[in-house]
């Protein structure tokens, strides 16, 4: 045996004037008292050690071949990872059941080179054969071994009637990951989830409560004087850095609700909590929010509208507000429909009221379906009156492309109501058409060839805008105004803007440009050779019959 890379490795906790015998033989009495099972496996994934206690656990003879076989069919017949970081599974040897927690670890040297395999085993099957068994399943999580929600509002309950301390509840959720499973598979998704639930087992202290609540949430209830935002944060990547790759990186999205009232339902404390989680916007690694009333507030809201969104539309509730696109003489040449809420009680609500709302839920494209409908009529209303050369351009949210066969929708509205598809503009945004371009480049072509002309708003707000030019052959390009006011450098803006105006152009597109407000922003825009624009300086977004009334008579 090489006993000085032995003591090189272990130089800070073995005595190097120690007899070598003695140490071993020390190491070992202590690993047999321990209570676990332990087992070594060098990096070849040869069993080298195992300790009489894992031995007896598994009902093997003193062998390690023998040990080494029975462990690995036993993960077998369970799918899991090898290299899962922790588990909680039954082990089933003449006819009798054992609950054992495998924990997992790679062994790596002082210059992080990985030597070998560690594997503790512990058994919980005094848990489950006590009369404590049956609570311990519906208490505790079976993939994790940590609480579940029944358990955790138990625990958190007994520990904040019996505290004076000042706590807090963390609520985990990471952003999309039913995309991760369908990318890698429900087994690395799970592994995921073990990880996470070791994370927790490792840095918990005595005084904490963890649980897994449902799906990849998770939950913590520490005490508040503990919580280290950053040092939270850099454990959180110790978990993303195992599964970020090239084609997916996890986006972990943390509430927290400070405990205020200890008296409170534990649930509605973690309801708190993930109000906070679902308000994060960001796509950092670890992103973080505590509670406030206001969202609260913004939940009951959210809560309103779906409850009474499928009311609404079967009732009409919803129209169509007009918003004016003009030459640079003022001249209209069509209009944009936006959506207006015509509540009974509420009286009109604008979209940022309820768009968001029915994003998140997945209820857009009901919205978005309807007021299409309603655009389509008014282009057949105008068809012999002074307006019958005026477009209108509607939107098609990004997840309308997920629930809807969108050609089939506008093909039929144009049959169903005998109009033009060259005036029923389409205005598709840029989010929509980098999250998958191939199917938007083949969308586009299909309309264009049914006599549609396609408009890509929005341009300029992401960060491939020109990447997607050399695919998408568009009609109209979208330009808000946005993209030099929201600049800390607006020079630079102004050049890119100048050239994005001119390139389009070159490419055949006409360009329109969105929220003009003032006279010095419409000359500016003519300068670079804009002639198409859309914003308050013209007129703001206006019902039917005022828009009729008002450029009616100017055709």
């Amino acid at each position: 045996m090489n006993t000085d890379l032995l003591f090189k490795e272990s130089a800070y906790y073995i005595d190097s004037g120690a007899d070598i015998n003695d140490i071993f033989r020390l190491i070992n009495y202590g690993v047999q008292q321990m209570g676990l099972g332990i087992i070594f496996f060098n990096k070849e994934k040869k069993c080298v050690y195992a300790n009489r206690h894992a031995f007896s656990m598994f009902h093997s003879e003193e062998n390690l071949e023998i040990l080494s076989d029975i462990f690995h069919r036993w993960i077998s017949s369970l799918g899991i990872d090898v290299a899962a970081a922790t588990w909680c599974r039954m082990f089933k040897n003449h006819d009798r059941e054992r609950l054992y927690r495998v924990r997992h670890r790679n062994v790596i040297d002082s210059e992080n080179k990985l030597v070998g395999y560690m594997y503790t085993i512990q058994n919980l099957s005094e848990i489950v054969d006590n009369g404590t068994g049956e609570q311990y399943r519906l208490t505790h999580d079976e993939l994790t071994g940590l609480y579940n929600r029944e358990g955790f509002n138990e625990s958190a309950r007994n520990i904040l009637t019996d505290t004076d301390k000042n706590y807090i509840i963390l609520y985990s959720n990471i952003k999309d990951f039913k995309l991760f499973n369908q990318l890698f598979g429900l087994d690395r998704g799970n592994d995921i989830l073990i990880n996470i639930g070791d994370l927790l087992l490792q840095h918990v202290k005595e005084d904490d409560v963890y649980a897994r609540i449902n799906g990849d949430h998770f939950a913590l209830m520490m005490p508040k004087d503990r919580f280290d935002e950053k040092q939270f944060k850099k454990l959180v990547r110790a978990v993303t850095n195992k599964v970020t790759s090239k084609t997916y990186s996890l986006h972990f999205q943390v509430g927290v609700y400070d405990i205020k009232d200890p008296r409170m339902d534990i649930s509605l404390m973690c309801d708190r909590a993930y109000m906070a989680c679902k308000s994060i916007k960001k796509d950092g690694v670890c992103e973080i929010a505590w509670y406030s009333d206001e969202m609260l507030v913004n939940a009951l809201l959210e809560k309103e509208v779906l409850s009474s969104f499928d009311f609404a539309i079967i009732n009409r509730q919803f129209g169509i507000y007009l918003q004016p696109q003009v030459y640079e003489d003022g001249t209209v040449f069509g209009a944009e429909a936006l959506a207006r809420w015509m509540h009974p009680e509420n009286g009109l609500l604008e979209p940022g009221v309820f768009i968001s709302v029915l994003e998140k839920a997945d209820q857009i494209y009901k919205l978005d379906r309807y007021i299409w409908e309603l655009a389509a009529q008014q282009l057949s209303a105008w068809k012999d009156t002074g307006l019958k050369d005026i477009s209108i351009s509607v939107n098609v949210s990004p997840k309308d492309l997920y629930y809807l066969d969108i050609k089939r929708e506008f093909t039929d509205l144009v049959n169903r109501y005998d109009i033009n598809p060259g005036l029923f503009n389409i205005e598709i945004t840029e989010t929509a058409v980098t999250s998958d371009v191939n199917k938007c480049v083949k969308l586009i072509l299909e309309l264009q060839k049914a006599g549609f002309k396609v408009e890509i708003d929005d341009f300029g707000s992401g960060y491939s805008s020109l990447n997607m030019l050399k695919d998408i052959n568009a009609d109209v390009l979208k330009i808000d105004m946005g993209f030099l006011r929201k600049t800390e450098n607006p020079r630079r803006a102004q050049v890119i803007l100048n050239y994005t105006i001119d390139m389009a152009h070159e490419l055949g597109m006409d360009v329109v440009t969105e929220g003009v407000e003032t006279e010095e922003q419409l000359d500016f825009l003519k300068g670079m050779g804009c002639r198409m624009f859309q914003g308050y300086y013209f007129d703001r977004p206006m019902p039917v019959n005022c828009f009729e009334d008002k450029y009616g008579q100017n055709k």
